[in-house]
């Protein structure tokens, strides 16, 4: 299938953002007493959110919020990656960041947290986020540095090529990440964390 061998082809921009994201992770579980007014409007806005759709008690309205503000988020973050590649770049740090800070400045329950928590939409939404913040990033260098005996603008559509084959799977991941988040997590959260 296309989508995978574009991945394939891929796999060091989709290593750089995991790697970038990661680093982000762990700087914020360090560093979270130092770094918390800097990710503390984010993770307001991200309280919020979460208010928002429990008011609503619905989980399909919570999937729906979930989903749009993850959509956002992804094709934001591979638009804004022609800017020579920052602006994925420090999204990932900054969402890693958020991670560690939220782990970080919780002592109680971690474990259960991250497993019940942030695990079982994680693993569908975080590959999502890769993807679109690498390909972001790739969008960047192409336009920077082009691609070996391609002009940029032959980079660049290259690049957009690759990132229409593979746009059903982004698509499909935030929907399943969303479905989970939306249902299931609050669900898991109840019984094995928030007892």
């Amino acid at each position: 299938m296309r989508c995978f061998s574009v991945l394939r082809a891929n796999r060091i921009y989709l290593w750089l953002a995991f790697c970038l994201f990661a680093f982000g992770w762990v700087i914020g579980e360090l560093f979270t007493d130092q770094i918390l007014h800097v990710v503390k409007p984010s993770l307001e806005q991200l309280k919020s959110l979460a208010e928002k759709a429990q008011a609503q008690n619905s989980g399909l309205y919570t999937s729906t919020l979930i989903f749009g503000n993850n959509l956002r988020a992804c094709v934001t973050m591979l638009l804004l990656g022609v800017l020579a590649c920052a602006p994925s770049v420090l999204t990932l740090l900054f969402n890693g960041m958020m991670i560690g800070v939220m782990l970080g400045g919780t002592q109680e329950h971690v474990l259960g947290l991250v497993a019940f928590g942030i695990l079982p939409h994680g693993i569908f939404e975080m590959p999502a986020i890769f993807i679109s913040a690498a390909f972001g990033m790739k969008l960047g260098r192409v336009l920077l540095v082009p691609l070996r005996e391609k002009t940029r603008w032959q980079s660049f559509k290259f690049v957009w090529r690759e990132i229409f084959s593979m746009s059903w799977l982004v698509v499909l991941l935030l929907v399943i990440a969303a479905a989970v988040e939306g249902t299931l997590t609050p669900t898991l959260l109840h019984t094995f964390v928030v007892q």
